[in-house]
């Protein structure tokens, strides 16, 4: 029991004394902690769909005011009745994200109803319905309004018949299904790519010992590097960026909807800012994985630190499905990364401010240089490259 209760102690004192071993198992449970909640409070407010205080915009014609109490009795939901020479305005008003939802009643309506109650399903008017689904406000409202229009039916085949249409293009959809999915798929396979030969490239190169052979030499540490940085940032461009084709390409079918998702719909404008983007992201992914992976040991242990850095990066990307990652302030874009997911969803909703995407790619740019800074005083740093 003594050699055990030695053993035992040998390894917790090697454990506890190496702060690098104790953030690795820490780390971890802090960011799950972190994530969880705030995913769990972006889910929320996805479902809740709007803020609080929004109100309802339903314009409607020719609707029976039997069937409007039931709206007009809710505090969120402001009624507009027009005319039928309105239609076509406010369904452009619609499709445009502009307005919630248009309902248009036949102007027989109460007639064809009160048939249907009586007994003749076959005099059951329809009611037009038209919203937007890429419009959150318009699919809240058009659940507002089933809901309320429910107690006068039987079934969907009775009474009345709801004849829903969204007025969502392709277009709209596309952006939609872009903005939410691509800024997490592109800073993953970003940060895949460069952790798949970062900790190799100098980590592996600091255990095997031809690190040490190399800063030997009379070429400059900062000169190593940079040309260390540069490549690895060329290598994970590659292998990101052919990630990222090979989802734009599948995901139309993926979604089950090839006929309505197409990157064609993006400008050439589009696609050199989220080359831009693109670039200065990788440049920051790669200087600060260089940076763990100098500061480990082997390539072991490289791997085990980088891998909180990547569930925080995947993090930043998902942001973008429950905020509104395309508008907001200007100091969101001051923040590495997190504005590159801001940046790229912005891009792919038709919403890209040109100078957003140029502070992204600026602040990125500063944070790269700023931590292959870091990695040059790394490598200047004897105890840091020598220590096995």
């Amino acid at each position: 029991m003594k050699n055990i209760w030695t053993v035992m102690k040998k390894e917790f004192a090697r454990f506890f004394r190496d702060r690098r071993l104790v953030l690795a198992l820490i780390l971890p449970g802090v960011l799950i902690y972190v994530i969880y909640s705030f995913l769990g409070s972006g889910i929320i407010a996805g479902i809740g769909g709007t803020d609080e205080n929004y109100v309802y915009q339903i314009y409607t014609v020719d609707m029976p005011d039997v069937f409007k109490a039931p709206l007009e009795a809710l505090e969120n939901v402001e009624l507009h009745e027009i005319s039928v020479d309105e239609i076509d305005e406010v369904k452009d008003r619609v499709a445009d994200q502009e307005e919630d939802l248009l309902a248009v009643f036949p102007a027989d309506f109460e007639e064809k109803y009160a048939a249907a109650v009586a007994g003749d399903p076959t005099a059951a008017p329809t009611v037009d319905i038209y919203y937007n689904t890429v419009r959150t406000e318009g699919t809240q409202a058009y659940a507002l309004f089933s809901a309320a229009l429910s107690p006068f039916q039987q079934d969907v085949t009775d009474y009345f018949r709801p004849a829903v249409q969204d007025l969502a293009t392709d277009r709209d959809v596309t952006g939609m299904m872009f903005s939410m999915i691509a800024p997490m798929l592109v800073l993953m396979f970003l940060f895949s790519g460069c952790m798949a030969v970062a900790p190799e490239s100098i980590a592996g190169e600091k255990e095997r010992g031809t690190l040490a052979t190399m800063l030997v030499t009379p070429v400059k540490r900062s000169h190593i590097a940079a040309g260390k940085i540069i490549s690895l940032s060329v290598l994970s461009l590659i292998s990101g960026v052919c990630s990222f084709l090979g989802i734009i390409f599948s995901l139309p079918k993926l979604m089950g909807v090839a006929g309505s998702l197409s990157a064609s719909v993006y400008t050439a404008g589009d696609y050199l800012m989220l080359l831009g983007i693109v670039l200065s992201s990788v440049l920051v992914i790669v200087a600060l994985v260089s940076v763990v992976s100098a500061f480990a040991k082997s390539v072991k242990e490289a791997t085990s630190m980088i891998g909180p850095l990547m569930i925080l990066v995947m993090l930043l990307g998902v942001s973008t499905m429950f905020s509104s990652g395309a508008t907001g302030s200007y100091l969101w874009y001051l923040i590495p990364l997190y504005n590159s997911a801001r940046a790229m969803s912005s891009i792919f909703s038709f919403l890209a401010s040109p100078v957003a995407v140029l502070i992204t790619i600026i602040v990125n740019l500063v944070a790269a240089a700023l931590l292959a800074f870091l990695l040059a005083k790394m490598f200047d740093s004897e105890k840091i490259m020598f220590n096995k």
